[in-house]
């Protein structure tokens, strides 16, 4: 479940042009050895151009390069802050490199080579003071002292060259265009096309390097569920796949595509038996039942001293008495969901309909960084709650897509017992998703945000344990009549 599911956005919404970042271009080329400028004569100026605030940086950066310079660039990092400008608010920088190393955008603007331009006077000296920090974290990243293999000038032609080398026995061939999704210095997303099916090059580094190993035995092991791995890119924790031919299920406009979505995901969860080993020596999270029951008494215990720490009210912070209630009960869930026999299968902590692409037969699932292994309903949960978010919900009945998930497994579980872990899943899965974060640093780090969210996931676990205590009350009271 993500933090959407719980928290509402309270950014502004513009109510006619939408907000924008003005970002200052450090455009290299020529492996990193120059450095664009805006102005043909010193004191010289960056580039710049504007992207929408809270989108993705790296795909609109390369879009308005191209839009206004007419070049094809890529992002490699964000270098570190410069000092604040005069109105207190620091200029923000993006280190990027273009592979058109002829061009010259236009005459207003030049080439300066590298070497020489801390001699070079700036109109505005936070310009060449992020210069100098742009290359001395170059100079980290080549030498290996930063982990970073993105991070380096010249990492897009390896990239390029072994991609060539990878799809050349398929009969592909790179066309030049690409698109990049995500950059910095240890992640990357690109999309390569080709003369036919496009593909694409994930990367990834901590905290999600587990996503290398996972993503290539779920290849390995449940091929049709996830896209097709045409080669890894060990050194760099990345891996090549081919495209999907569908879009992803938050674009779907019918109903039909959400329940081919469920469908999907109950046969993957059943093909899954058997293979939890395998998952969680890949890198899956452990969230089997006895798991999840060792970490109850300690979250609880870090959530009374957040609780205690809470400043703002409303929201009323919950008692101690209220927390032990709220742990017991907890327990008595996961136990009695024990005793239902449903068998451990692959989950993901992150199901939301942005990681599922469908086409009119088949669904494909992506991003397995929080892949665990588990009681599988929990995953359809997340599903749900994004569901219940969307437009979409209004047009689909949510007891119907229930029913497409619920139906598959009767082939494994009595229906009684999926009905009985139905009820219990929206307490389970608020406290799987709590305890698969990094909940055991929230004390020491102090992020009153994160110290917040995790607040409000245990309000929400109380409401969702009152609400199946009551329905389990109610059941009792229709047996004895």
């Amino acid at each position: 479940m993500s933090s959407t599911a719980v928290e509402q956005d309270t950014r502004p919404v513009a109510s006619q042009r939408t907000p924008q970042d003005l970002y200052r271009l450090l455009m290299l080329r020529n492996s990193g050895s120059e450095l664009l400028v805006a102005s043909q004569r010193p004191p010289f100026t960056l580039p710049c151009v504007e992207i929408p605030k809270w989108e993705r940086v790296a795909e609109n950066l390369s879009e308005a390069v191209r839009k206004r310079y007419g070049l094809s660039a890529i992002c490699l990092f964000t270098p570190e802050p410069s000092d604040a400008t005069a109105n207190g608010e620091p200029p923000l920088y993006q280190v990027m490199e273009t592979r058109e190393a002829a061009t010259v955008p236009s005459n207003e603007m030049r080439w300066l080579p590298l070497d020489s331009i801390s001699n070079q006077p700036f109109a505005d000296e936070q310009d060449l003071i992020a210069i100098t920090d742009m290359l001395r974290q170059i100079t980290r990243f080549r030498s290996g002292e930063a982990c970073g293999p993105f991070g380096r000038p010249g990492w897009i032609e390896e990239l390029v060259s072994w991609v060539e080398r990878e799809t050349e026995p398929y009969g592909l061939r790179l066309t030049g265009n690409f698109r990049q999704l995500n950059a910095s210095p240890t992640f990357s997303l690109i999309r390569l096309e080709t003369n036919a099916q496009a593909v694409w090059f994930k990367a990834v580094g901590e905290p999600n390097l587990r996503e290398f190993s996972i993503s290539a035995a779920l290849a390995k092991l449940f091929p049709g569920f996830v896209p097709t791995v045409i080669a890894p890119h060990a050194a760099w924790h990345g891996w090549l796949t081919t495209e999907f031919p569908g879009s992803t299920l938050d674009e779907a406009s019918d109903s039909s595509a959400w329940e081919r979505a469920a469908h999907a995901l109950a046969e993957l969860q059943i093909v899954s038996v058997g293979h939890t080993d395998l998952l969680l020596d890949a890198g899956c999270r452990d969230l089997r039942v006895p798991s999840l029951l060792t970490l109850v008494d300690p979250f609880i215990e870090v959530m009374s001293q957040l609780m205690e720490q809470q400043q703002k009210t409303p929201p009323a912070a919950l008692g101690r008495g209220e927390l032990l209630t709220l742990g017991t009960q907890i327990k008595e869930t996961l136990s009695e969901l024990a005793e239902l026999d449903i068998p451990d299968t692959l989950g993901h902590l992150d199901f939301n309909p942005g990681n599922i692409l469908c086409s009119a037969d088949q669904c494909v699932f992506l991003d397995w960084a929080e892949a665990y292994v588990g009681p599988p309903f929990p995953t359809f949960q997340y599903l749900l709650e994004h569901l219940y978010q969307t437009a979409t919900h209004r047009a689909l009945d949510s007891e119907r897509l229930v029913d497409h998930y619920a139906a598959r497994w009767l082939c494994l579980v009595s229906p009684s017992a999926v009905a009985a872990a139905q009820r219990m899943m929206p307490l389970v899965s608020v406290f799987a998703c709590a305890v698969a974060s990094d909940w055991i640093e929230a004390l020491p780090r102090r992020d009153e945000r994160f110290a917040g969210y995790l607040r409000s996931l245990t309000r929400r676990m109380q409401r969702e344990s009152g609400v199946l205590h009551a329905c389990q009350k109610n059941s009792r009271v229709g047996v004895v009549q």
